[in-house]
């Protein structure tokens, strides 16, 4: 199909901006360390549905081990580091900031990318660079109303938080893209890495021997149906369609075009979380997004 790749990296920042306001709504409720540990679950479920169906076994016996050792890695680094800081900075900062602060996740995965996959950066990264972060701490410390501490931590805190988590899954994609150098299909690829994160989250959950309280948060119906509902767009669709994108076109190409899902998760948490959509918001949202094709296109 012509534009696949690109379809699919646009269907993938679709995804990331729906998920990322389901979640921001059932972290309210749950905590930000329960909703992880409860939506990766899910997403495990059904994406080894979703294998099962299509290749007619739910565990990717086709792949070799040295592709299950690179995805399993890039599970942990995503989901189980990167996604545990990124939903304390979600239920912090907002859906809206929280997403652009973790769109900084670009900049680190050039560093990671040099030595790990030979991709050297280009003369316009510095630019690229200023541009996403600029933008974003353009948006970060607007001041329109005082800061209020939540019970996660301070706005600093959100904010460390999101950095954390662009770093994790900076991480996360760098292993995710030599591991899909080897040929294998993106589907198995996030079985791999999803049920390897649920296994890693929920063998910390016994050892802080808080299973209990994690399973308990599912007698909240309406927090529940919220984390379901993100499960199912962010880390079952959107990680499969991502990597989609990266086998279809090129790596730049395909973050460039994700990367426009800060932008659609302000829309969206402008009209379901109350959060305020300024032109300062909005202006900065461009500039960071802009960076990052800058830095990707160099």
């Amino acid at each position: 199909m012509r534009f696949a790749g690109e379809f699919a990296a646009l269907g993938t920042a679709v995804c990331w901006a729906a998920g990322s306001n389901f979640f921001a709504a059932a972290g309210q409720r749950m905590g930000s360390v329960v909703l992880n540990r409860l939506r990766i679950s899910v997403a495990a479920v059904l994406l080894c549905t979703a294998l099962l169906v299509l290749r007619g076994s739910p565990w990717p016996v086709w792949a070799t081990s040295w592709q299950v050792v690179l995805l399993a890695l890039s599970g942990l680094v995503g989901f189980v580091f990167g996604d545990t800081y990124y939903f304390r900075s979600l239920v912090i900062l907002g859906p809206g900031r929280a997403a652009l602060v973790t769109s900084t996740a670009p900049v680190f995965t050039v560093f990671l990318a040099w030595p790990l996959l030979g991709e050297r950066p280009g003369p316009l990264v510095l630019l690229g660079m200023a541009l996403t972060l600029g933008g974003i701490g353009w948006v970060i410390w607007e001041r329109e109303h005082p800061a209020q501490e939540h019970v996660e931590g301070s706005i600093f805190v959100g904010v460390v938080a999101g950095v954390l988590a662009a770093l994790g899954q900076a991480g996360g994609y760098v292993l995710s893209k030599a591991a899909l150098r080897t040929g294998l299909d993106p589907l198995s690829a996030t079985v791999i890495r999803i049920v390897a994160a649920a296994a890693g989250i929920w063998l910390l959950a016994a050892a802080q021997r808080d299973v209990r309280r994690t399973l308990g948060a599912l007698r909240d119906r309406r927090g529940s149906a919220f984390m379901v509902g993100g499960a199912f767009f962010g880390p079952f669709m959107g990680v499969t369609l991502s990597l989609t994108a990266l086998k279809y076109i090129e790596a730049g190409v395909a973050a460039s075009i994700t990367a426009i899902y800060p932008v659609l998760t302000l829309l969206l948490s402008s009209r379901f979380h109350g959060e305020r959509l300024t032109l300062r918001t909005l202006a900065g949202a461009l500039v960071a997004v802009a960076g990052v094709v800058v830095l990707f296109l160099r």
